[in-house]
């Protein structure tokens, strides 16, 4: 009897919390749907991890009559001579007497009717005939032929920078919004609606909290949380303003280069063959870095030139090629080179160039040399297992699915480079080469001069040189890309 009386009590709560937790609601958030001509923000509901819409809203909107009957719990809608069938508590739909299986039951709560996203996409849209486009885990819909341009966001860590890349169908302005209180920028975008195919970024450091697009309110914008180490944020754009670079900074880690000229930023002005390009995005390694000198000679240090003739490289690819142009890095910082690799697949580059400075122990070479991954590197997988499994090669091994393309830029730099400096000899080279193993896409690695030879030194660190050599690899780089379409990732 005692037993009875512990379990019965114990039973109701049981049963009590499971009705409660059947039918619990997340937060409630703003849901905007996009018609051709206007747009509809509706009050969103998550119940039992379901998305709810207030459905009578939607149809208002869309100027269909419907009855609200009561007594039977039922929601008819008509448009023409058809009519579509909703009843309280249940998954299922009927258009003319045809019925619909939906994922999730239509609810009735507080006087309101409330329906699963796919009432809209397999009842409204079979009933009018407009289509309404739902990206599942997305919090907006567009319907009918409404125009929303694919965006896609990117977050990658480059020693004391965080960079957020954002990549648009069509040109975008943004304005920065930042609240120094909060640690929270906001950049407004000047184009709504976009299709996001990445609604948060799971990307965090010791910059960034959190990286999310939000349109809750129909206008389009990315939300940053960060935290209090970023002192300044820059932005350039790209490709006439399809990609933009959003760059979040520590002030403590903005220590000028000494001993080497600065390169002198240059405007984007894409030219009038950027439909017709081939190469699009391209990763400028500037190789060494932070403790990692590289080779020193004539008061010159390796990791500081390659860092100037890198950014002198992006100014003049963007200029003239309009190309979209990262760095693997824009600092004095270390960097390993799966890393630098890394950048370019995550970008989805279609060309990666390593910039490297020579050093020989014979003071009268003047060489350089054109690099590309050595071919049997990790022989084991076979060149005909290589094309039939690509998808499935160790990540070391990525430079394999490129080879081909690899070696025709690296033969057109290499012919560039022996018209353009004569006595400059500049074969192409074949070498395990880590900073190029891993990646996917055509890559090669530079290594100008030899800092041995005080003569050769001075002449890397004339400006009117180091313009000529960017032209030369500029030139090498748009003939490649418009002779061949190359493989990316």
């Amino acid at each position: 009897m005692r037993i009875n009386r512990i379990l019965f009590p114990l039973a109701a709560l049981v049963c009590a919390l499971f009705m409660f937790s059947s039918r619990s609601h997340a937060a409630d958030g703003n849901f905007p749907i996009y018609f051709p001509n206007s747009k509809l923000v509706v009050k969103a509901q998550s119940i039992n991890r379901v998305t709810y819409l207030p459905l009578t809203d939607v149809i208002a909107t869309m100027g269909l009559p419907y009855t609200d009957a009561l007594a039977l719990e039922t929601l008819t809608v008509r448009s023409g001579n058809s009519r579509l069938v909703a009843s309280r508590n249940s998954a299922l739909i009927s258009i003319n007497d045809q019925i619909i299986l939906l994922a999730s039951p239509i609810l009735r709560e507080d006087g309101k009717w409330l329906g699963p996203v796919d009432y809209l996409t397999q009842g409204l849209s079979k009933l009018t005939g407009t289509e309404f486009r739902y990206r599942p885990g997305s919090s907006r819909i567009f319907a009918g032929n409404t125009e929303a341009p694919e965006l896609l966001m990117n977050a990658q860590s480059l020693g004391p920078i965080t960079r957020l890349t954002i990549r648009s169908a069509v040109p975008l302005t943004a304005e920065l919004r930042r609240d120094e209180k909060s640690d929270r920028a906001v950049l407004a975008l000047d184009r709504t609606p976009l299709d996001v195919l990445q609604e948060r970024l799971e990307h965090k450091d010791r910059l960034v909290r959190s990286i999310a697009f939000d349109d809750s309110d129909a206008a389009s914008k990315i939300v940053m949380d960060l935290t209090n180490e970023v002192k300044d944020i820059k932005i350039a754009t790209a490709d006439n303003n399809r990609v933009l670079f959003v760059d979040l900074m520590r002030q403590a880690d903005a220590k000028p280069l000494t001993g080497i000229p600065a390169a002198t930023p240059v405007p984007a002005k894409p030219d009038a063959i950027t439909a017709e390009r081939k190469v699009r995005v391209i990763v400028i390694d500037a190789g060494h870095g932070g403790m990692d000198n590289g080779a020193a000679g004539s008061g010159i240090n390796e990791k500081d030139l390659t860092l100037v003739l890198a950014r002198k490289l992006r100014a003049a690819l963007q200029t003239k090629l309009g190309a979209t142009v990262l760095l693997t890095r824009d600092s004095d910082v270390a960097m390993d080179n799966e890393a630098r690799s890394a950048a370019a697949n995550n970008n989805q580059a279609n060309l990666f160039i390593s910039l490297h400075v020579g050093y020989s122990p014979n003071k009268a070479d003047a060489s350089s040399s054109v690099f590309v991954m050595k071919e049997d590197f990790g022989d084991v997988y076979a060149a005909t297992s290589v094309s039939r499994d690509r998808l499935f090669l160790p990540w070391y091994l990525g430079s394999r699915m490129s080879h081909g393309s690899s070696t025709q830029v690296a033969k057109i730099l290499q012919e560039d480079l022996s018209k353009a400096i004569p006595g400059w000899q500049s074969p192409v080279r074949t070498a395990p080469l880590a900073v190029l193993s891993s990646a996917t896409m055509p890559s090669l690695l530079l290594e100008i001069g030899n800092l041995n030879n005080s003569v050769n030194a001075q002449t890397l660190m004339d400006g009117m040189f180091q313009n000529k050599l960017i032209d030369t690899i500029v030139g090498a780089v748009q003939r490649f890309s418009t002779n061949q379409q190359p493989a990316a990732n």
